[in-house]
C-alpha cells in the first residue's frame, strides 16, 4: 500500500457545530423569546451532524500500484482496470476525484473520501496512476 486516509464521523469539530447550534438556539429561545418554528429549524438543521455522532461512520480510502479501494458511508469500490484519475476543483473548494477505467468508463468516487489533494496526487503518481488536475470545474 502507497496511501491510506481515513476519517470518522465522530470528531471533535463536529460535536463543537452540534453543540454550537444548540447553544444558538437554547439562546433565541432564552433571550429572543423566538418562536417554536424557528428553534425546531435550527435544531433540524444539527440533526445529520447528530447522526454521524451517534453513529459514527469510518470513510477510508487506500491507494495501492495500479489500484484504488475505497470505502464510504453508503458505498466500498474496489478498482483495478484504472487508466488514469482526474481531480477537479470545485467554485466551492472542494475535490473531486474521477477514476477513469481503461474501456472509457467512469466513477466517481464519494465526497466524503477525499483525501488532501497534495497528497492523493503524490500518492497517484507514486502508485503508477496518470493523474489529470483541472481547477474549478462548475459543474
Amino acid at each position: 500500500m502507497i496511501y491510506q486516509w481515513s476519517k470518522q464521523g465522530r470528531r471533535p469539530a463536529t460535536f463543537a457545530a452540534v453543540l454550537t447550534v444548540w447553544a444558538s438556539t437554547l439562546l433565541l429561545w432564552l433571550v429572543f423569546d423566538a418562536g417554536w418554528f424557528v428553534l425546531l429549524f435550527f435544531v433540524a438543521l444539527s440533526g445529520p451532524a447528530l447522526f454521524d455522532l451517534i453513529r459514527n461512520p469510518q470513510s477510508k480510502l487506500e491507494i495501492w500500484p495500479n489500484r484504488i479501494v475505497w470505502q464510504s458511508a453508503l458505498l466500498n469500490g474496489d478498482r483495478q482496470d484504472i487508466d488514469h484519475v482526474r481531480l477537479d476543483r470545485r467554485f466551492d473548494g472542494a475535490l473531486k476525484i474521477t477514476l477513469i477505467h481503461v474501456g472509457g468508463a467512469h466513477s466517481r468516487l464519494p465526497p466524503d473520501i477525499t483525501p488532501p489533494a497534495g497528497a492523493a496526487e503524490d500518492a497517484l503518481k507514486a502508485a503508477g496512476i496518470d493523474v489529470e488536475r483541472h481547477p474549478f470545474t462548475p459543474f
